[in-house]
């Protein structure tokens, strides 16, 4: 490698002159694996344990805590606050190919995971920073062997290079980043605490079955709630019918994907996919309401979603129905009431099947739902579009921090 490759794009000023260094990882770390643990260890309380991949970390960089404990066993190994932590296994090389520095002492470092033990005098969280960046995931994800499953072992890693400058370089970049890293948990923290509050309002600001007040309501309101079958509010639509795989994928004509519709209280519309055009297919218009009808588990069924837009030639999935209401009704009002806790579980209830769930539109079709005053709706509706559009800023905020972070990992190393 020549020697203008051996030094990052962007530096701290006054470590210009100083060329950074190869190292193989068996060079400047002892290996270690964990003594085994399994989701079935896992307790209420106990000791904090690291069981491997999303269940310790959401994949963070610097480990500060974890909320998962089990019971010690004999030969455990404990965080010193030392210690470099790689997945084991996961379901791609993309979810184990990334490290992370566990900062805090005294966390049991279960046995999915490689863990690695500084030997020379070098920053642990630059090594894991290191780790992080996009060329050295690429020869992590190279080095990953498996389909299924995917692997990484400590002898896989054993070769793996990585460079390092100076202890002072080192630990001027690990701090630095590491402020980016406490400014991202802080925003981070910030996006749950407004989704929290929506989840809560969600809870209270719907009435329970039967019941026909909310716990928690707009000053002004008194009037009782109605409940109303869905068949009473409006009539039902069919998804794409009669199509092959050959007919999608190109053509004038859009469909409303699945996962549009599972993800989101109000469809984006963004998230279509192409069709041709059917004048046998029925058009999605503004107000329409659809729900899933399949899923992998009983709590994902009958997900629903409201469409707010006007385009011509816009279909609805065929593993969804739609639902173009009747009567007046205010579409964010249905789109978060749909989403609500107490909503959720009738659709739940419907849940039939074993290794794949599903609904019956025709069931679906006589739930009841509460219905207050039209002015009453409008004013829950724009509530949680308030709330959404807050939690919005909020994640935008922090995919600018993260995405600053990625960038400085690809441009501060080499």
């Amino acid at each position: 490698m020549s020697k203008e490759k051996l030094v990052p794009k962007l530096r701290f000023e006054g470590f210009e002159n100083n060329e950074w260094i190869p190292y193989k990882l068996k060079n400047i770390v002892r290996f270690s694996k964990g003594r085994g643990y399994s989701k079935n260890d896992l307790l209420e309380q106990g000791s904090p344990i690291i069981l491997y991949g999303r269940m310790y970390t959401n994949y963070e960089i610097i480990i500060r805590d974890v909320d998962t404990y089990a019971k010690p066993k004999e030969n455990t190994i404990y965080s010193k606050g030392t210690e470099v932590i790689v997945p084991s296994s996961g379901e791609t090389a993309e979810d184990i190919a990334r490290a992370s520095f566990v900062s805090k002492k005294g966390i049991i470092l279960g046995g999915d995971l490689n863990i690695m033990h500084l030997i020379e005098n070098h920053n642990p969280l630059f090594l894991a920073l290191s780790i992080s960046n996009d060329d050295r995931k690429k020869e992590l994800i190279r080095r990953a062997q498996g389909s299924s499953v995917v692997h990484l072992y400590n002898t896989d890693l054993e070769n793996a290079v990585v460079y390092f400058p100076t202890l002072t370089e080192q630990n001027k970049i690990s701090s630095y980043l590491e402020k980016i890293d406490k400014m991202i948990q802080l925003q981070q923290s910030k996006v749950n605490k407004v989704k929290d509050l929506k989840s809560a309002y969600l809870s209270e600001m719907f009435p329970k079955e039967g019941e026909k007040y909310p716990k928690k309501r707009f000053e002004g309101f008194t009037e009782p709630w109605e409940e109303y079958k869905l068949k009473d509010m409006g009539r039902s639509l069919t998804g794409l019918s009669g199509k092959s795989k050959k007919d999608f994928g190109h053509g004038e004509a859009e469909f409303v994907t699945y996962m549009n519709v599972f993800d989101n209280p109000i469809a984006k519309s963004t998230q279509t996919a192409q069709v041709e055009v059917d004048e046998n297919q029925t058009e999605v218009e503004y107000g329409d309401i659809f729900f899933t009808v399949s899923s992998e588990t009983p709590n994902e069924v009958g997900m629903s979603s409201v469409w707010l837009y006007n385009r011509p030639n816009v279909y609805l999935n065929s593993f969804c129905f739609g639902f173009r209401p009747t009567i007046n009704l205010n579409p964010y009002y249905m789109a978060y009431m749909l989403r609500s806790p107490e909503i959720r579980k009738r659709f739940i209830l419907l849940a039939q099947g074993i290794s794949r769930y599903n609904i019956s539109k025709t069931k679906a079709m006589e739930l009841l739902f509460p219905i207050p005053s039209n002015e009453e709706q409008e004013k829950i509706g724009q509530f949680f579009k308030n709330l959404d559009n807050q939690i919005s800023i909020e994640e935008k905020k922090l995919a600018k921090l993260e995405n600053l972070k990625q960038g400085y990992l690809n441009d501060m190393f080499v």
